[in-house]
């Protein structure tokens, strides 16, 4: 008799062990609010759910996959070559070659929002605080090599919303922070000093940066050979 209450102990205590690894190697967590509560089975008909940690892995994986899915789907060069009329008819144009490459994704794309403002940031802050949908940032900050218009919080706070990428027509800093997070950012330079805060710019105005002029709604291409811009999205 005591054999097989023994056995059947061991069986569950098995079960159990199982259930726990299974629940551990897929991130569940009980909805029970007691933390010695440990679910006897763990499976699909289970009172399981994903724990915040793993939606945010995940999350950032669909991201990351999402822009390397982007980045093979086209190349600068190969743009060029594919649309040589539009560029002739000053519809394609390429900016000039003197933006740094910052921040993990080196290619990314999307329609252009504008921004123009002078040594002062806070409407850079108020636009990617919004949701971004894949769009990109063109700050035409003057040139102004005396200040940073971008740093890291900021990069932070633009991958959270969906931003594609920002373009500094000025500087940025914390610069090992921005190449941490996984988004597109083109500056002239890096500059340790922050800018002032005073609110003051203009929003969606055509902005003449890298030698050419953009419009608010166009469409920008970007990766380590340079940058495009074109009045409608082109066909990859």
């Amino acid at each position: 008799m005591w054999f097989g209450v023994y056995r059947l102990l061991k069986l569950c205590i098995d079960q159990l062990q199982a259930s726990i690894t299974r629940g551990s190697r897929c991130g569940w967590s009980s909805p029970n609010p007691n933390p010695n509560f440990i679910p006897l089975f763990s499976g699909h008909n289970s009172k399981c759910r994903l724990t915040p940690q793993t939606k945010r892995r995940r999350r950032r994986r669909t991201q990351t996959l999402t822009k390397e899915i982007i980045m093979s789907s086209f190349a600068t060069a190969e743009v060029c070559d594919a649309h040589a009329s539009h560029l002739a008819v000053g519809d394609l144009r390429a900016l000039e070659p003197v933006f740094k490459i910052y921040g993990q994704c080196r290619a990314f794309s999307g329609p252009v929002v504008t921004l123009k403002v002078f040594e002062d940031n806070v409407l850079v802050r108020e636009y990617l605080e919004t949701r971004g949908e894949g769009r990109v940032l063109v700050i035409d900050g003057g040139g102004s090599m005396r200040c940073a218009l971008v740093g890291g919080n900021l990069g932070q706070l633009a991958l959270n919303n969906g931003w594609a990428g920002i373009i500094v027509n000025g500087c940025i800093r914390d610069v090992d922070e921005i190449n941490d997070c996984d988004i597109g950012v083109r500056a002239l330079a890096s500059h340790p000093q922050k800018s002032y805060k005073r609110g003051v710019g203009e929003k969606n105005v055509p902005v003449h940066v890298g030698g050419t002029m953009i419009h608010d709604g166009e469409w920008l291409y970007a990766d380590s050979d340079g940058i495009l811009v074109s009045k409608t999205e082109l066909s990859l």
